[in-house]
């Protein structure tokens, strides 16, 4: 048994796990890879991804009082699973919007692969492994900054990718480093998602504005409404007391 059930796998995952371990709440915070198990010291962890029924059956075996939420804001299906699955108190930590105006925006990688399909020029693919597949057809024209995980390079190279068009890397990304690879490898197009300033998309913007580099947004796949790291972690007191 355990107080609280903690998805995460991003920056605010990681400070809420933090303050669980910090505080001394009985937590249990799942991951979906090693990597994102590595940066966790401390904390009890469980990895891997689970569908609806892995987690109502997690969620019978643990019996928490709270689950918290804070996976992507991309991970849409997996807040949904979360949500069905959850017979306790829920509680979803989300981010900030970011401006949309920035660059041109696209509704899925499909989208963008399919906009840089008509232009020429390097790219620079910020999105991540997960649906790296999506980019296939620009593989000879494109980097693709992963995690620097056995997985994402696996990805990376399933979906056409040369050994020396994989930057594994770990983010945070600053505006300086963002530069640095727009210059060094004379990047026209950098496509990111709208992941806020947590998610390294302010550095991104930025770095793209100052080397004139266009930008590619992939829209969120829903507007929703939560908590931020603060309030949650408020109210997580609140209701372990």
């Amino acid at each position: 048994m355990c107080d609280v059930i903690l998805f995460g796998g991003t920056s605010e995952g990681r400070r809420l796990a933090e303050f669980l371990r910090d505080s001394g709440i009985k937590h249990i915070v799942c991951v979906a890879t090693e990597y994102g198990a590595e940066l966790l010291q401390g904390c009890r962890v469980r990895v891997g991804r689970m569908d609806e029924r892995e987690m109502s059956e997690f969620f019978a075996k643990t019996k928490p009082k709270i689950v918290v939420d804070a996976t992507h804001p991309y991970a849409d299906k997996v807040t949904e699973n979360i949500k069905k699955a959850c017979t306790c108190r829920y509680l979803r930590v989300t981010r900030e919007e970011t401006d949309m105006s920035l660059g041109v925006t696209v509704g899925s990688a499909k989208e963008a692969a399919e906009h840089l399909s008509n232009t020429s020029g390097e790219i620079l693919l910020t999105t991540g492994s997960k649906e790296i597949s999506e980019f296939s057809a620009l593989a000879a024209r494109a980097y693709a900054r992963v995690l620097p995980s056995d997985e994402s390079v696996a990805a990376c190279i399933r979906a056409g990718f040369s050994p020396e068009r994989i930057i594994s890397a770990a983010p945070p990304f600053t505006e300086e480093e963002n530069i640095a690879v727009i210059r060094e490898k004379n990047i026209k197009y950098l496509v990111t998602k709208s992941s806020g300033a947590s998610g390294g998309f302010d550095a991104k913007i930025a770095a793209a504005r100052k080397t004139g580099a266009e930008c590619v947004i992939i829209r969120r796949p829903m507007r929703e409404s939560g908590l931020s790291v603060g309030e949650a972690k408020k109210k997580i007191t609140e209701l372990i007391k």
